[in-house]
């Protein structure tokens, strides 16, 4: 398995509903990447994502949940854009003791949906670490099978 370390992992847009398709061609457009869509009912999100190109782009659903509320936030103080970063980092608990020690509140750890289109591709876990810069800073502790990722040796 691949995974990135001490290294961005993938960027993370954040769009108004009534904006999510027509935000969802212009990434693909721009990237020539083909982003795959995915309905996260039980927290309450849609999210489109292109593990190859590193690219995700997320929408609250109208029913309130825990996780959604922070996202029907920011999209209310902060409009549409970049939410945030997933950092990858190798070992997800010795990463959110760091922060802790620090001072930081690390969030609860997020997993990979077994009825996700790409459960088969990678093992994923997160953790929000912090705000940067009103982003989401995201740990990231995601493990790649063969092929998805590509490296290129120059």
């Amino acid at each position: 398995m691949k995974k990135f370390v001490n290294h961005i992992d993938h960027v993370v847009w954040i769009s108004f509903p009534e904006n999510l398709e027509e935000n969802v061609a212009m990434l693909e457009s721009l990237s020539g990447a083909v982003m795959t869509r995915f309905e996260r009912e039980d927290m309450g999100f849609i999210m489109y994502l292109s593990w190859e190109a590193g690219l995700e782009l997320v929408t609250p659903m109208d029913h309130p949940t825990d996780f959604n509320q922070a996202l029907h936030q920011h999209l209310k103080t902060c409009g549409e854009g970049i939410l945030g970063v997933v950092f990858g980092v190798q070992g997800l608990e010795q990463h959110k003791a760091r922060l802790e020690a620090l001072g930081f509140q690390v969030g609860p750890e997020m997993g990979d949906h077994p009825d996700s289109p790409w459960h088969h591709k990678l093992k994923l876990n997160e953790r929000l670490g912090g705000v940067v810069m009103n982003s989401w800073f995201i740990l990231g502790d995601i493990d790649y099978q063969e092929g998805v990722v590509t490296f290129m040796d120059v």
